[in-house]
């Protein structure tokens, strides 16, 4: 199963600093134990989501917004200073959030990364001469 990450998690997971994230879901779709591809737009300027990591899951725990934000373990899982700043950033994500909202942290394993995705050749797409 692919999982599109965000700008924050792409830098944070590709740089070690992070071991989980959380989502918004009415029902998580995932199962511990699942292996999951990362992938995101972010690593190179074409738009595509582009696959840089395995992982496994190794928990999920569902939580409110309001928790989780004065929970610093998931701040830290996630990659963040504390939970105000976690806060921020989902309030950016999901274009605001209250804290009684419902969503799961995510944590990962992560099996194998590619710190060099979206910067070889053999992904970058080719430019065909008609938009030149």
């Amino acid at each position: 199963m692919m999982f599109a990450c965000n700008r924050h998690e792409t830098k944070v997971f590709m740089n070690g600093m992070a071991s989980g994230c959380t989502r918004m879901y009415e029902k998580c779709p995932h199962e511990v134990g699942a292996e999951i591809i990362l992938t995101s737009k972010f690593l190179d300027n074409s738009g595509r989501s582009i696959p840089f990591a395995k992982a496994q899951i190794t928990s999920i725990r569902p939580g409110t917004v309001g928790e989780f934000k004065n929970n610093p373990m998931i701040a830290e899982m996630d990659g963040y200073q504390n939970g105000a700043v976690w806060k921020g950033q989902m309030d950016v994500f999901y274009g605001g959030v209250k804290d009684d909202y419902r969503m799961f942290h995510l944590k990962f394993r992560i099996s194998e990364i590619d710190r060099d995705a979206g910067r070889r050749p053999d992904q970058v797409e080719e430019k065909r001469p008609d938009t030149l």
